[in-house]
């Protein structure tokens, strides 16, 4: 092994010590399930809300708008003045079928805590102004 691999085996294993590599973060996804009407307008049908652990080296932070988009926020406690908890995301809308969309938590929530997931299909008319297509809302509770 040359001088190279040699300071990256070293790099790759100092990594794993600091928790970097071996550590995961925790994140929120929303799988979408998108129809639609008679009309060619979309319809979310279902969200699917789950947790998942992910490489703390992925970003699942703020992204690049997507236009046409399928956009996510997630609030925490929203009957109590809640806040974001995820960073804003989207993914581009090409017409029905399945989306997944994954948030990195800003903070962890405790046990019990009430998440809004909001889901939200939206375009730019043609006066650039941000339109909202479709709109739904999957609500869980932290730890179940």
């Amino acid at each position: 092994m040359g001088q190279t691999g040699a300071v990256v085996v070293l790099f790759v294993l100092l990594l794993a010590a600091s928790g970097c590599i071996s550590d995961g973060k925790t994140v929120i996804k929303a799988k979408v399930l998108v129809a639609e009407n008679d009309d060619g307008d979309p319809e979310i049908v279902s969200i699917d809300v789950s947790t998942e652990t992910v490489s703390a080296l992925r970003k699942y932070q703020d992204a690049p708008m997507n236009t046409p988009g399928v956009y996510m926020k997630c609030i925490h406690n929203p009957q109590a003045m809640g806040y974001f908890i995820g960073y804003w995301r989207s993914v581009g809308y090409t017409g029905p079928g399945e989306y997944e969309l994954m948030s990195e938590l800003k903070k962890l929530p405790d046990d019990g805590d009430r998440i809004d997931v909001i889901i939200t299909i939206e375009d730019m008319d043609e006066t650039g102004r941000q339109v909202k297509l479709a709109k739904a809302t999957k609500q869980f509770r932290w730890g179940d």
